[in-house]
């Protein structure tokens, strides 16, 4: 059995397979013989006890033989079997490779994740800046909603002050006062 993650990373392990089975097995003879015929001799005797027809057959009976026409039986059992790979090393190193490629996967999504992030951002903060965004009651509302617009870092914007003027006699009287 192979464990296998891509990019050719394939590492055997130990492996435990169990099997379960039924098997079905019909035997028979051939040529198959219920019965055979038994001789019965002719066993008559004169005066003194001799045979007078020794060897003669009478007649011939059927004798069963007991053997059956076939013979069915139904077995059950489990088999199992434990395969290991006998380098060790090479498991080992195959590990490694699993748990580096998996790293490398947790990565991967990691950026995927951050690029998806900062398109959204970069795209969604172009609309807010151009006036655009999305009704509240829109289903695509929640795409933008958690983008702000700041004023970036050493960039002052455009602004205006009022400045009262103050004459010189007045700034005076308030010295004084």
């Amino acid at each position: 059995m192979y464990q296998e993650l891509g990019d050719g990373i394939r590492c055997s392990g130990t492996t435990l397979t169990v099997n379960p089975f039924v098997a079905n097995v019909n035997s028979w003879k051939d040529p198959y013989e219920p019965y055979y015929m038994e001789n019965i001799y002719d066993d008559s005797t004169d005066g003194d006890g001799n045979l007078l027809n020794p060897g003669s057959v009478l007649f011939q009976k059927p004798v069963r033989t007991g053997q059956p026409k076939n013979n069915l039986s139904r077995n059950f059992g489990i088999t199992a079997t434990i395969a290991m790979p006998l380098d060790r090393e090479a498991v080992k190193r195959c590990k490694q490779a699993m748990q580096k490629r998996v790293e490398f996967l947790d990565m991967a999504v990691k950026a995927k994740k951050l690029d998806y992030s900062l398109s959204r951002l970069k795209h969604c903060a172009a609309q807010k800046k151009l006036g655009y965004v999305f009704a509240e009651d829109s289903p695509s509302f929640v795409v933008c909603s958690d983008v702000l617009l700041t004023t970036p870092s050493g960039v002052l914007i455009e602004h205006k002050h009022s400045i009262d003027h103050v004459e010189p006699s007045d700034v005076q009287k308030q010295k004084g006062s």
